[in-house]
């Protein structure tokens, strides 16, 4: 394969898989949330925390976490090619330990960093569920980033 083709793959690869993770990301999120439809929304709660209001949240919500599912596919797509790791089943482990500790990372951040200083007040409480529920989300995304990769011709 040549450097074109590659790139090509790389992007395109990139672009599906982050944009299916971040669709998987949200079922499993809205699947685990036990608190109701703004707790379970990680895309209304990103858009409040950008807009500082609930009129815009959803749309600039939706924007944003889409770019970037596709710039930590990017990201994933990268590693997992670096390692060599691009058919099944090694593939999907690294996805899931990719996603595993980017779960780990956005959960601690949100319940100790983000839901004390969010500008909406149905988001200032982040407890161990919500927390919960993204780590399973970001695993999910990894999984699904990963079932890309493994059927791409990476």
């Amino acid at each position: 394969m040549n450097t074109d083709n590659f790139v090509v793959s790389y992007l395109l690869t990139s672009l599906v898989a982050g944009l299916l993770g971040v669709m998987v990301l949200e079922f499993v999120m809205w699947l685990t949330s036990r608190g109701g439809p703004a707790h379970g929304s990680m895309v209304l709660a990103l858009g409040g925390l950008l807009t500082r209001s609930r009129a815009r949240a959803f749309r600039v919500g939706a924007m944003v976490h889409g770019i970037a599912g596709v710039g930590f596919a990017l990201i994933y797509v990268w590693v997992m090619g670096s390692l060599g790791y691009t058919h099944f089943p090694r593939v999907l482990e690294v996805g899931l330990g990719l996603g595993l500790v980017h779960g780990l990372l956005v959960s601690l951040a949100l319940v100790w960093v983000v839901a004390d200083h969010h500008p909406l007040e149905e988001f200032k409480e982040a407890d161990l569920a919500i927390g919960l529920s993204h780590f399973v989300g970001h695993v999910a995304y990894g999984a699904a980033v990963a079932l890309v990769v493994g059927l791409s011709p990476l």
